[in-house]
């Protein structure tokens, strides 16, 4: 939702281009590309439940902040800055609650594909629902005096809300001993002993393989998100269509997830997901191709189908690497790579558009290039790792 609503309340509202808006959009990943392994390490240490909890408060209240920001300053320059603080902060809570999420699943079900694959498809469908919700929220907004920031922003903090209670119902797994005493601030110090051991952790082929996959997956998913609304906005399409047709990608994700048990028979899971790369950066590659819904349909399909199976086997094979007491930790890593990515990626796609004359068909190409070469690069390191082939191949 905060994909879909910042990069338009950016361009329509306060006039921003494309690098700028790629530079907020990426900032949004920066400290969670710094602190993912740090908060894996917490959530390990402290209990998922007990973490969840705060982040979750806490961005309840700093998404209503966003729609203070043209009222505090008018200068383009400092709304830019102001959007950056909250995006580095909001992001790194959104972060910290999706870690939460896969080091919760991951030590209930110790890596199963079938259910690994409901949680995928689970939330999946929660993100076909919420970009339409918050399109329309944005419409509805555009037509009263208040602007379509607060009604849009107004929808996510609802959602953050929901999960608030959400996390506050989360079992506590039996494996787990949760800490009784409160937390001390050393404990939520970054520790260099955690970055040590996670970075070992990459040293292990088939970690460095899930980490690098789910980074140029996630990269895919950073430009569709966006820059899928800025290009629709631009060819005329109003906000609740841009969200159904954004939406629509996780609803074929959601229902391609679902059958990741049954996928494996026929083709070992690590080119499972070096397929799926392949086939979401073809989806990507075909948006400028396109006017018409029919052809932006057919993307949104291709695009979805990689990355629902993908995503889930990328979880799959990461829990299938490590031990169930690193787990979160493994997590954190992944989620550094994931959001490294998604940090550099909305500003390179941003720029590429802005020297291409404001063509944003160009982000799109030069992105689904780079991130082809990126799952060629795959290939090889599968090919040349016995470590791989042993730890993958296993039922």
């Amino acid at each position: 939702m905060v994909q879909l609503i910042v990069p338009l309340w950016c361009l329509i509202s306060l006039g921003m281009s494309a690098t700028m808006i790629g530079v907020a959009a990426g900032a949004r990943s920066l400290l969670a590309a710094i602190f993912s392994i740090h908060s894996g390490a917490v959530l390990d240490r402290l209990g998922v439940r007990r973490v969840m909890i705060w982040c979750t408060i806490a961005s309840v209240v700093l998404t209503l902040i966003y729609p203070l920001v043209p009222l505090i300053s008018s200068i383009i320059l400092i709304q830019l800055i102001l959007i950056v603080i909250l995006q580095l902060v909001t992001g790194f809570m959104h972060t910290i609650g999706w870690i939460g999420c896969q080091t919760q699943i991951g030590q209930l079900t110790k890596g199963s594909p079938k259910y690994m694959g409901r949680f995928t498809s689970v939330s999946n469908f929660a993100n076909f629902f919420s970009p339409p919700l918050a399109g329309w929220a944005w419409d509805i907004g555009q037509a009263t005096p208040v602007g379509g920031a607060w009604s849009a922003f107004g929808i996510i903090a609802a959602c953050n809300i929901a999960l608030w209670i959400s996390a506050s119902l989360m079992p506590v797994p039996a494996a787990v001993t949760i800490p009784k005493e409160r937390p001390r601030i050393r404990d939520l110090w970054p520790s260099f002993l955690d970055y040590k051991e996670a970075f070992r952790l990459f040293l292990i082929p088939s970690v460095a393989f899930v980490v690098m996959a789910s980074l140029f997956m996630n990269g895919l998913i950073q430009v569709r998100m966006n820059f899928m609304s800025i290009y629709m906005e631009s060819i005329g399409y109003e906000g609740r269509i841009i969200g159904f047709l954004t939406g629509f990608a996780y609803l074929i994700a959601g229902l391609t997830a679902l059958p990741t048990e049954r996928a494996k028979k026929y083709l070992a899971p690590h080119w499972i997901v070096v397929v799926m790369i392949l086939l979401s950066a073809v989806g990507n590659a075909m948006v400028p191709v396109f006017e018409g819904i029919p052809g932006l349909t057919l993307s949104t399909i291709i695009f979805g189908a990689g990355v629902g199976l993908g995503m889930a086997y990328i979880l799959m094979l990461l829990s299938r690497s490590v031990p169930v007491s690193q787990f979160g930790l493994s997590v954190g890593l992944r989620t550094t790579g994931n959001r490294l990515g998604a940090t550099i990626v909305p500003p390179i796609a941003g720029l590429a558009i802005d020297l291409a004359g404001n063509n944003i068909g160009m982000g799109f190409y030069v992105m689904s290039i780079l991130f082809t070469a990126g799952a060629i690069g795959l290939i090889y390191l599968a090919i040349r790792s016995t470590n791989i082939q042993e730890n993958f191949s296993k039922e």
